[in-house]
């Protein structure tokens, strides 16, 4: 047996990857739809994430579930609710992405700070070429403490200062304004 998160199938990306569904995604995509077909304040967007949320608990019968199927109901759920333009603009991009600071230490392997940046550049420039709204950026302090024992730092605050203005810079001057025409939200922790 198959134990799902919150009772929740498995999302299955275009590329074959499999994701964990994430109501603020869904909502997210719904606003976005919203405003493109003209409703700037739609104020029913967190009843509808509700909605299909305890669809797929209670009543959807399988574990995984494909975007492209999920995006088709919610289609249909607005379509039926006679918010026909919404349905016509409503897209789901890819599922949030994550990307571990911490993961790409241990993968820098010796060559610590250096290929620490490298891998840094290659995973966001990957995310800038998928169609997520959103990347949440985890483990910064774990990959601080980390990359302090392996060089000798005595202050950190200097590398992360250095972490966090290389993910700003890349993500605002180099790839997302030239790449993506919808805009994507970066949360680090």
């Amino acid at each position: 047996m198959i134990a799902l998160r919150q009772g929740i199938p498995l999302l299955m990306t275009p590329n074959g990857d499999a994701a964990h569904f994430n109501q603020e995604w869904i909502k997210d995509a719904l606003d976005y739809a919203a405003k493109v077909a003209g409703h700037e304040y739609w104020s029913i967007g967190r009843a509808l994430t509700d909605t299909i949320t305890m669809y797929l608990q209670q009543e959807f019968a399988g574990s995984i579930i494909k975007v492209s199927e999920l995006e088709h109901l919610v289609q249909k759920l607005l379509s039926s609710l006679k918010h026909d333009q919404i349905a016509a603009s409503f897209f789901l991009p890819d599922p949030p992405v994550y990307l571990s600071l911490l993961d790409l230490v241990l993968e820098a392997g010796s060559g610590y700070e250096l290929a620490f940046f490298q891998l840094l550049g290659k995973r966001l420039q990957e995310i800038a070429e998928s169609k997520s709204l959103r990347v949440e950026i985890g483990d910064l302090n774990p990959c601080l403490r980390l990359l302090k024992q392996r060089l000798r730092l005595r202050c950190h605050d200097r590398l992360r200062d250095e972490i966090v203005n290389y993910i700003r810079n890349y993500s605002s001057f180099h790839f997302f304004q030239k790449i993506r025409q919808i805009p994507l939200e970066i949360e680090l922790s």
